[in-house]
Protein backbone atom coordinates (compact mmCIF):
# COMPACT_ATOMS: atom_id res chain seq x y z
CA UNK A 1 0.00 0.00 0.00
CA UNK A 2 2.74 2.25 0.62
CA UNK A 3 4.49 1.99 -2.67
CA UNK A 4 0.58 3.00 -3.87
CA UNK A 5 0.23 5.81 -1.67
CA UNK A 6 3.57 6.99 -2.20
CA UNK A 7 3.65 6.95 -5.95
CA UNK A 8 0.35 8.95 -6.09
CA UNK A 9 2.01 11.36 -3.97
CA UNK A 10 4.48 11.63 -6.51
CA UNK A 11 1.72 12.70 -8.86
CA UNK A 12 0.43 14.58 -7.28
CA UNK A 13 3.24 16.31 -5.83
CA UNK A 14 4.15 16.71 -9.22
CA UNK A 15 1.34 17.71 -10.49
CA UNK A 16 0.86 20.53 -8.53
CA UNK A 17 4.46 21.95 -9.12
CA UNK A 18 3.55 21.32 -12.88
CA UNK A 19 0.42 23.68 -13.34
CA UNK A 20 1.70 26.01 -11.78
CA UNK A 21 4.97 26.18 -13.50
CA UNK A 22 2.72 25.77 -17.01
CA UNK A 23 0.52 29.17 -15.48
CA UNK A 24 3.75 31.29 -14.75
CA UNK A 25 5.42 31.12 -17.98
CA UNK A 26 6.02 34.26 -19.55
CA UNK A 27 3.75 35.08 -22.31
CA UNK A 28 6.31 36.74 -23.81
CA UNK A 29 9.16 33.92 -24.55
CA UNK A 30 9.01 31.17 -27.30
CA UNK A 31 6.56 28.48 -25.67
CA UNK A 32 8.67 25.76 -27.75
CA UNK A 33 11.65 27.12 -26.16
CA UNK A 34 10.43 26.45 -22.41
CA UNK A 35 9.31 22.96 -23.21
CA UNK A 36 12.67 22.38 -25.09
CA UNK A 37 14.38 23.27 -21.59
CA UNK A 38 12.11 21.28 -19.63
CA UNK A 39 12.10 18.46 -21.70
CA UNK A 40 15.91 18.44 -21.34
CA UNK A 41 15.49 18.96 -17.37
CA UNK A 42 13.55 15.86 -17.76
CA UNK A 43 15.74 13.71 -20.43
CA UNK A 44 19.24 14.41 -17.30
CA UNK A 45 16.39 13.32 -14.63
CA UNK A 46 15.50 10.37 -16.91
CA UNK A 47 19.20 9.43 -17.37
CA UNK A 48 20.09 9.65 -13.61
CA UNK A 49 17.50 7.30 -12.63
CA UNK A 50 18.79 5.00 -15.39
CA UNK A 51 21.87 4.81 -13.70
CA UNK A 52 20.62 4.50 -10.45
CA UNK A 53 18.73 1.73 -11.46
CA UNK A 54 20.81 -0.14 -13.67
CA UNK A 55 24.65 1.39 -12.60
CA UNK A 56 24.66 2.18 -16.03
CA UNK A 57 23.14 4.30 -19.13
CA UNK A 58 23.25 2.14 -22.57
CA UNK A 59 22.52 4.55 -25.37
CA UNK A 60 21.57 1.55 -27.03
CA UNK A 61 19.14 0.29 -24.49
CA UNK A 62 17.45 4.04 -25.42
CA UNK A 63 17.46 3.81 -28.98
CA UNK A 64 15.92 0.53 -28.71
CA UNK A 65 12.72 1.59 -26.97
CA UNK A 66 11.96 3.73 -30.32
CA UNK A 67 8.57 1.25 -30.64
CA UNK A 68 5.34 2.88 -31.40
CA UNK A 69 3.90 2.94 -27.62
CA UNK A 70 7.07 5.08 -26.84
CA UNK A 71 6.40 7.07 -29.86
CA UNK A 72 2.79 7.60 -29.02
CA UNK A 73 4.11 8.63 -25.51
CA UNK A 74 6.13 11.10 -26.59
CA UNK A 75 3.14 12.73 -29.13
CA UNK A 76 0.87 12.55 -26.17
CA UNK A 77 3.59 13.97 -23.98
CA UNK A 78 4.02 17.22 -26.45
CA UNK A 79 0.40 17.28 -27.16
CA UNK A 80 -0.17 17.97 -23.45
CA UNK A 81 2.72 20.40 -22.61
CA UNK A 82 1.08 22.14 -25.75
CA UNK A 83 -2.37 22.10 -24.89
CA UNK A 84 -2.06 23.22 -21.10
CA UNK A 85 0.38 26.07 -22.02
CA UNK A 86 -1.74 27.44 -25.18
CA UNK A 87 -4.67 27.05 -22.80
CA UNK A 88 -3.05 28.62 -19.16
CA UNK A 89 -1.64 31.69 -21.60
CA UNK A 90 -5.56 32.16 -23.50
CA UNK A 91 -6.77 32.65 -19.74
CA UNK A 92 -7.28 29.89 -18.12
CA UNK A 93 -7.53 29.17 -14.28
CA UNK A 94 -5.21 27.08 -12.41
CA UNK A 95 -7.75 25.96 -10.02
CA UNK A 96 -10.18 24.60 -12.29
CA UNK A 97 -8.25 23.41 -15.56
CA UNK A 98 -6.74 20.40 -14.34
CA UNK A 99 -10.15 19.56 -12.88
CA UNK A 100 -11.80 19.73 -16.53
CA UNK A 101 -9.36 18.71 -18.48
CA UNK A 102 -9.08 15.25 -16.01
CA UNK A 103 -12.60 14.54 -15.71
CA UNK A 104 -12.99 14.62 -19.40
CA UNK A 105 -9.89 12.57 -19.83
CA UNK A 106 -11.51 10.49 -16.80
CA UNK A 107 -14.69 10.02 -18.91
CA UNK A 108 -12.81 9.27 -21.97
CA UNK A 109 -10.69 6.35 -20.55
CA UNK A 110 -13.72 4.64 -18.97
CA UNK A 111 -15.19 2.86 -21.86
CA UNK A 112 -11.41 2.84 -23.17
CA UNK A 113 -10.32 0.91 -20.25
CA UNK A 114 -13.51 -1.55 -20.43
CA UNK A 115 -12.94 -2.21 -23.59
CA UNK A 116 -9.51 -2.94 -24.15
CA UNK A 117 -8.52 -3.95 -21.00
CA UNK A 118 -11.70 -5.54 -19.34
CA UNK A 119 -11.84 -3.38 -16.33
CA UNK A 120 -15.18 -3.36 -14.90
CA UNK A 121 -17.42 -0.57 -13.29
CA UNK A 122 -18.65 -0.51 -9.91
CA UNK A 123 -21.31 1.52 -8.74
CA UNK A 124 -19.46 3.28 -6.62
CA UNK A 125 -17.10 4.35 -9.62
CA UNK A 126 -20.56 5.18 -11.46
CA UNK A 127 -21.47 7.55 -8.29
CA UNK A 128 -17.76 9.41 -8.87
CA UNK A 129 -17.87 9.84 -12.25
CA UNK A 130 -21.38 11.58 -11.51
CA UNK A 131 -20.22 13.88 -8.98
CA UNK A 132 -16.89 14.82 -11.23
CA UNK A 133 -19.30 15.29 -14.06
CA UNK A 134 -21.49 17.39 -11.75
CA UNK A 135 -18.77 19.49 -11.21
CA UNK A 136 -17.16 20.04 -14.45
CA UNK A 137 -20.94 21.22 -15.53
CA UNK A 138 -21.22 23.60 -12.52
CA UNK A 139 -17.24 25.14 -13.40
CA UNK A 140 -17.89 25.25 -16.82
CA UNK A 141 -21.44 26.58 -16.55
CA UNK A 142 -20.21 29.32 -14.28
CA UNK A 143 -17.46 30.64 -16.20
CA UNK A 144 -14.42 29.39 -13.98
CA UNK A 145 -12.71 27.01 -17.30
Amino acid sequence: MIAVYGSIAIVVASSVIYHLAQKSLSGGSSMFASLASAYGMAMLLSLAGMYFQSGRIEITEILSTRNWQVLLLGLAIFGIEVGVLLTYRAGANVSTLPVIVNGVVMACLIPLGMLLYREHVTINSVLGIMLVASGIWVLCSSGHA
